[in-house]
């Protein structure tokens, strides 16, 4: 049954499109409730309480957590407040901002870090097959985790060299950064193994994964098999100071920027930021794009280059073979012809 507070929050938060919105905003009021022991949210904006006072002692409780933590939840709380009816004065807002109750500087403080490709070698020995598609995918397309969960199968292109996928524009962050984006063979491989069992899985509660979207399952699910796969790794490792993962999903975003090795205006136009597909991935031709990632493919492929120089080398190996493969049948009649030379000596 849902206390009182969950459900003023459940109603609130209902007017709310976004679900990132409303994981962050309920987690805000209820620390602020529990913190300040309210039991009754309802009764609480009723009651016309003291806001200011009340965030300041919200904000001296918080004191010690990261300084985005800080800003996120009090914002959250300060929005709430407002649809209730009780907005905290802008003046007295101003001023606790001068006495130093909010923080200065708004950044994360969990120093994450990017996998390498050893690292994501490791993760990738303890996950499954949509394990291995989803993060194979990530590392070599620079997609936003939210973006690919929603992705349908119609979205993507595996035929395509490099290997491509439509972004639609509603399911990008904030509705823009519509685009085509490119994975790896490696990835586009398991891809494959995944959609080709997909349909006949089953998930915990006996449902299927029978949908029209690639990995039809929720953001939860996706950062629970990857941490369990660090775990598993051994590189679970969490920050001293912020108990959170180094090493998250969100991680495989940031190897993609760093690694992928193409100009900063393409780099950032291939992962969605709106500012740069305005003014530099839009205006060049899709096929040079394309050619590029391909040339780049390499540095985001975990196990080995991809690239046309893998390719070269596969034909070049299929020489050798066809070669070997003449080489052993002129042995063969060689051979016939030495038995057939020494029987007919014997015979004589």
């Amino acid at each position: 049954m849902l206390s009182k507070n969950d459900e003023l929050l459940d109603s609130w938060l209902g007017e709310f499109k976004s679900k990132s919105t409303r994981r962050v905003y309920r987690a805000g009021v209820r620390d602020y409730a529990k913190k300040l022991n309210i039991d009754d949210l309802q009764k609480y904006v009723k009651d016309s309480p003291n806001v200011t006072e009340d965030i300041r002692r919200y904000l001296t409780l918080l004191e010690g957590k990261p300084s985005k933590t800080v800003s996120t939840y009090v914002g959250a709380v300060k929005v709430f407040l407002q649809d209730k009816g009780v907005k905290v004065p802008d003046e007295a807002w101003k001023k606790i901002k001068r006495r130093g109750f909010m923080p200065k500087r708004i950044r994360a403080t969990t120093r994450d870090k990017k996998p390498t490709k050893a690292q994501l070698k490791r993760i990738l020995n303890y996950v499954d097959v949509k394990g291995k598609a989803l993060i194979l995918f990530l590392v070599s397309s620079g997609g936003r985790v939210g973006e690919t969960l929603r992705l349908k199968i119609e979205d993507f292109d595996f035929e395509a060299d490099p290997p491509r996928v439509h972004i639609r524009g509603e399911i990008t962050k904030g509705g823009v950064g519509e685009r085509t984006a490119y994975f790896s063979y490696e990835a586009r491989d398991a891809l494959k193994d995944w959609l080709a069992i997909k349909d006949s899985m089953h998930k915990r509660d006996g449902s299927t994964y029978k949908d029209d979207r690639v990995f039809p399952f929720v953001l939860s699910t996706a950062n629970d098999l990857f941490n369990r796969a660090c775990d598993k790794a051994g590189i679970g490792t969490r920050d001293k100071r912020t108990e959170r993962r180094v090493i998250h999903l969100h991680s495989l975003r940031k190897f993609f920027r760093t690694k992928i090795g193409l100009d900063l205006d393409m780099t950032h136009a291939l992962m969605g930021h709106a500012e740069y597909l305005d003014q530099s991935y839009l205006r060049q031709e899709q096929g040079e794009i394309a050619e590029a990632y391909l040339e780049a493919m390499p540095n985001v492929s975990v196990y080995g280059g991809q690239g046309p120089e893998i390719k070269s080398l596969e034909e070049e190996n299929q020489q050798l073979k066809d070669r070997l493969s003449s080489l052993e049948a002129e042995f063969k009649v060689l051979k016939g012809l030495i038995v057939e030379s020494l029987n007919g000596n014997r015979q004589g």
